[in-house]
């Protein structure tokens, strides 16, 4: 245990002392969770919704500004193609189109509004629930004279002006009605836009760096070392095994980095510490397969470089780690699950978004742990067998 324990902080400072170690390690994974963090950290409860005014008249503008004074963030939009697009990346909640002839309607029979949702959305109850009470309210007034004038049985312009001043002075009067909502067992909301960026990074770059420490185990291969060491009589059994424990180890701490820079310096907050301690753990585990995997079939570091800096960052993209997954297409998204990335970013979201405990996760922890140990013992047949050419 002692000869694997020295084998492991030997790699571990060598793989430290490679200079593209603190741009993985640190600057690049801070750099990104900061601009992330800050891009969506405004902070606002208001929902993002697209508004497209076909109608253009003195009652859509009415119809607007009550929209943005619910819990809505109002964008006008002039073309329903953009409107779209905007909604499909994700940068909109809910479109909402009022088409022409809108206020003609409204004096009418009743007046149609559009509500646009892609079928990933999560908000589309709370749009819908915004959209409809300023609708109610709106029609509060024009309701209430078709009615009066109906039963006056009249239609001329003063009866008009009269129940109308008085349709609107009781609209006016009516109390509001507010909600107080509350959500069985989340995690209370933290203030904090860097939840998303930190796990994202942190299942990033810690996959990346466990690909790219396989360097050193080519290294020591190309210049014999490992070859000696295999001489000596330590053995192959410890010699594996504190290979195996440096790269968990360098896992670890890229997650303490990350961690703490979330926990301590963002706010973010983690839910059930456990549930998430045991993600890390696995997490870890499972770069430091990759990692040896590619150190026993590496045949110079270069070549471990080569494939480690596309791979991971394209298993990155598919697995949700650049872009939520649920900006994609669902034939996209099955293919993102494909990757390891996107059951640990799945597990993520729920530990921190929801609180989740094991249980909760017990699926994506099974899928990881299955990955994990099928990649370990791959790494150790092919590891065996090339530490000692």
């Amino acid at each position: 245990m002692n000869a694997a324990l020295a084998i492991a902080v030997l790699e571990i400072r060598r793989f430290l002392r490679e200079r593209i170690t603190l741009f993985t390690t640190i600057l690049m994974p801070t750099a990104l969770m900061l601009i992330i963090g800050t891009a969506f950290g405004s902070g606002t409860s208001e929902l993002p919704v697209g508004l497209l005014d076909e109608d253009d008249t003195v009652l859509s503008a009415e119809f607007t500004a009550g929209l943005e004074e619910s819990a809505l963030a109002v964008t006008a939009y002039s073309d329903a193609d953009d409107m779209a697009r905007d909604i499909r990346l994700g940068f909109l909640a809910a479109g909402v189109r009022l088409p022409a002839g809108f206020s003609d309607a409204l004096e009418g029979d009743g007046a149609e509004v559009v509500m646009t949702l892609d079928q990933a959305s999560t908000n589309g109850a709370a749009v819908a629930a915004a959209i409809n009470a300023t609708a109610a309210e709106f029609g509060q007034v024009p309701t209430a004279v078709r009615v009066g004038l109906a039963t006056l049985g009249r239609s001329d312009g003063e009866a008009t002006a009269v129940v109308t001043a008085v349709a609107e002075q009781v609209a006016g009067a009516m109390p509001a009605v507010t909600v107080d909502e509350t959500t069985v067992g989340a995690v209370p909301a933290t203030g904090s836009a860097f939840a998303s960026a930190m796990y994202t990074q942190l299942t990033l770059f810690i996959f990346l760096n466990g690909m790219l420490a396989g360097i050193p185990l080519v290294e020591s291969r190309r210049l014999g070392i490992s070859r000696r060491m295999m001489a000596t009589p330590t053995g192959v059994g410890p010699q594996l095994f504190g290979v195996g424990l440096g790269r968990l180890g360098l896992g670890l701490i890229q997650a303490g980095i990350l961690l703490g820079l979330g926990v301590g310096v963002f706010g973010v907050g983690v839910g059930h510490w456990p549930t998430a301690l045991a993600l890390v753990l696995l997490w870890c585990a499972l770069a430091a397969a990759v990692g040896m995997l590619l150190g026993a079939v590496g045949r110079t570091p270069d070549q471990v470089v080569a494939w480690s800096v596309p791979l991971g960052i394209g298993m990155g993209m598919l697995g949700g780690a650049m872009w939520p997954l649920s900006v994609v297409p669902p034939f996209m998204r099955t293919i993102g699950h494909l990757t390891p990335h996107a059951w640990a970013i799945d597990a993520w979201s729920a530990v921190v978004n929801d609180g989740a405990r094991f249980g909760d996760i017990a699926l994506e922890l099974g899928v990881l742990a299955a990955v994990t140990v099928v990649l370990g013992v791959l790494s150790v047949v092919l590891l065996r067998r090339s530490l000692s050419r």
